[in-house]
């Protein structure tokens, strides 16, 4: 076999074997991106279900707040009207104790004193019922005061919470929007690490093929064919030529000159 085609053939099996070390680090290149991709989508979805939970309690906690809230602001409206009602009551009864004491007045000046003092009583006791219509009343205003300020207080804590729930489904989306991604790259990664493993595989089982086919093929050719053992210069020495003929050529010895 000529020397060009065998270093050309050399040059090839060489080339097949580069490729297919190349390709076999590609694929365990692209199989171990595979890995932390997955292992990515992992922690990912992870976090995604421990924010949709954090974002479930808060909408829960939020929603809590804000009913109690409504109720605290409903309480001081009550407190509030009683408080109005109760002033009302007060003042009306404390008119009705000076009416009275006019009366009883009245009665003492035309001699009437056991009528007066009745009536003198009786007005004593309605200013006392007025007085504590009138503390009644500042209180339930207190009340009211206080209730509205914890109602606004707890609307702004519950509006707060509920921000943040739907701040942390927010970021479930997210995460879990990005565990997908991470996930489908690791389908491509492990499938294209298969595919050059697989082509890699492949190169290396052809380039193997081929020198063992070389190899078998040259011992096949060295071998001598039968019927033509005097053509092979390695198997049959080549006999010497005849020296007889040449000496027989030769002219006849001439006898020296006087």
């Amino acid at each position: 076999m000529p020397a060009r085609k065998t270093k050309g053939k050399a040059a090839t099996d060489t080339r097949l074997g580069l490729r297919a070390e190349t390709l076999a680090a590609a694929g365990a290149a692209d199989v171990t991106r595979s890995e932390g991709e997955a292992a990515a989508a992992a922690t990912y979805s992870a976090l995604s279900d421990d924010a949709a939970r954090r974002g479930a309690r808060d909408a829960a906690e939020g929603a809590a707040t804000l009913s109690m809230a409504d109720q605290v602001a409903v309480s001081g409206e009550l407190s509030a009207a009683l408080s109005s009602d109760e002033f009302r009551r007060g003042m009306e009864l404390a008119g009705i104790a000076g009416q009275v004491q006019v009366a009883a007045e009245l009665l003492r000046g035309v001699d009437q004193p056991t009528l007066a003092a009745f009536l003198g009583r009786t007005s004593h006791q309605l200013r006392g019922l007025s007085v504590d219509a009138l503390s009644r009343a500042t209180e339930s205003a207190i009340v009211a005061h206080d209730a509205e300020h914890l109602a606004g207080e707890l609307a702004t804590l519950g509006r707060t919470e509920t921000g943040a729930g739907r701040d942390a489904y927010a970021d479930a989306e997210a995460l879990g929007a990005a565990s997908a991604e991470m996930a489908a790259a690791a389908v491509r990664s492990a499938a294209a690490g298969a595919a050059e493993l697989a082509a890699a595989t492949a190169r290396d089982g052809m380039a193997h093929g081929l020198a063992d086919a070389r190899a078998t093929h040259t011992g096949v050719a060295r071998r001598p064919e039968p019927g033509r053992r005097g053509k092979d210069p390695a198997a049959t020495p080549r006999p010497p030529k005849p020296t007889t003929r040449a000496a027989s050529k030769r002219s006849p010895t001439k006898p020296p000159k006087p």
